[in-house]
């Protein structure tokens, strides 16, 4: 996938991550002047049109949460074939380089994963449990504070329905 300049109203400022059905990108919304994070899905799969779904039913998962510790989403829609969501951008590490950086202080490590499951807490009261909880899918902001991230498996805590995972 060749990076855009543009998605949707977003101007796009560089990669942060791939993987198999999509890229997440920095970029600037002009329009509220912020930084966001956009996950983009690849168009040349032959996937794509389920993988969107997905995608779109992975946004409406995450929001409807208010936390602290669940990243925010803002934003999804379509750009050349795909479909994208734009949320909140957290400059940071995953928590598992996170981890991987330095020793931590088991008191440290353990904050760490409490606020977490305060994140995954919050997604069980509004309805929904992770399914793919796992350091990769956490990320530790510069100033501590940690986001639970990647609701793509989610489904709803009435087993009604399953969101499938959709990767970056």
């Amino acid at each position: 996938m060749a990076e855009p300049t543009h998605i949707g109203r977003y101007r796009v400022e560089g990669p942060l991550g791939a993987g198999g059905v999509g890229m997440v990108f920095a970029a600037f919304d002009p329009v509220l002047g912020r930084r966001v994070a956009v996950k983009l899905l690849r168009s040349d799969r032959p996937e794509v049109a389920e993988a969107g779904q997905r995608l779109r039913d992975e946004a409406q998962a995450m929001a409807r949460l208010a936390h602290p510790n669940v990243v925010t989403v803002y934003d999804v829609g379509e750009h050349e074939g795909g479909v994208y969501i734009a949320m909140e951008l957290v400059e940071g590490l995953s928590l598992r380089d996170w981890l991987a950086e330095t020793p931590r202080p088991w008191r440290e490590v353990l904050g760490a994963y409490f606020q977490a499951g305060r994140g995954l807490a919050a997604a069980h009261d509004a309805g929904l449990v992770h399914r793919d909880f796992k350091p990769a899918n956490v990320l530790v902001g510069r100033e501590g504070r940690v986001r639970v991230v990647d609701f793509g498996l989610a489904s709803a805590a009435t087993g009604a329905s399953t969101l499938p995972h959709v990767a970056a």
